[in-house]
């Protein structure tokens, strides 16, 4: 399903943005990288190391795309503290590239100033808030995650402005009518989890409220991260094909992209 032939991050530092236009990476489960035509770039929910290993005892399946070590990104976000969102053991690489900030709410923005992110380093968002990279705006929007054992009550999404674009990532989140009211009408892109399990929407959730945002591209996302025979697989609702017959069924005016490593959404 997915293949690794060394790290992006060459590609995505090195690739250009025309005006006008965005670039959407892909990394895997919920991780994504956006860059604009400033050249500025944010690194969104990236799952970079094998922690998951040591604090649940599940590996990954695939390697990381690219590693926290070489990546100078202009912001690091979270939408919650999950380590598989919010990559425990990639914090402190991270915060060795001076320029880099940190943006998300309260428990990430703990953890990050604990992982060496002092001071203006680390910026909390609340929602309806905005933080402002170069050319990029970042609002912070709702989202439900509240699966036991580990409850996020601070869990966000984000809208990410990019010239004319306007980029949803819903980072966890069971379907909530407040979600639509942030980001009805105002979305572009739909970067929008399906695995329907802890505490998510599964794929005709995430189909309708795409459908419900209006907008033009929906990327079904988290998943491609863990073994195909992990035990917790066996019940997620992974298949691409159904998210994407349930979008179409609802007649929308937008269109399906499935997320490959490797080759970026360009919105021009």
């Amino acid at each position: 399903m997915v293949d690794n032939k060394g790290s992006l991050w060459p590609t995505i530092r090195d690739t250009p943005v025309p005006q006008g236009a965005v670039h959407i990476w892909w990394l895997l489960q919920a991780g994504f990288v956006i860059k604009s035509p400033g050249g500025f770039t944010v690194c969104i929910d990236a799952y970079l190391t094998d922690s998951v290993k040591t604090s649940y005892g599940i590996g990954r399946g695939y390697p990381a795309p690219l590693s926290p070590e070489e990546s100078e990104f202009d912001a690091v976000m979270a939408t919650h503290s999950h380590d598989d969102h919010q990559d425990p053991e990639a914090i402190i690489p991270f915060s060795k590239h001076p320029k880099t900030r940190y943006i998300g709410p309260f428990n990430v923005i703990k953890l990050a100033r604990a992982g060496g992110f002092y001071g203006d380093r680390s910026v909390l968002i609340n929602r309806g808030e905005v933080v402002e990279v170069g050319d990029i705006k970042i609002e912070a929007v709702y989202a439900r995650h509240m699966f036991e054992p580990e409850p996020t009550p601070d869990a966000a999404g984000y809208l990410i402005t990019v010239g004319k674009w306007r980029i949803y990532h819903s980072g966890d989140t069971e379907y909530d009518a407040r979600i639509v009211d942030d980001t009805e009408n105002r979305t572009d892109v739909s970067l929008i989890c399906i695995n329907g399990i802890t505490g998510n929407m599964d794929t005709k959730e995430a189909a309708f409220l795409a459908w419900r945002q209006g907008c033009k591209v929906a990327v079904p996302m988290h998943f491609g991260l863990w073994r195909e025979d992990e035990e917790f697989n066996k019940t997620a609702t992974l298949d691409l094909n159904e998210f994407t017959d349930t979008y179409k069924r609802l007649e929308p005016n937008g269109r399906v992209w499935i997320p490959e490593l490797g080759k970026p959404l360009e919105m021009k």
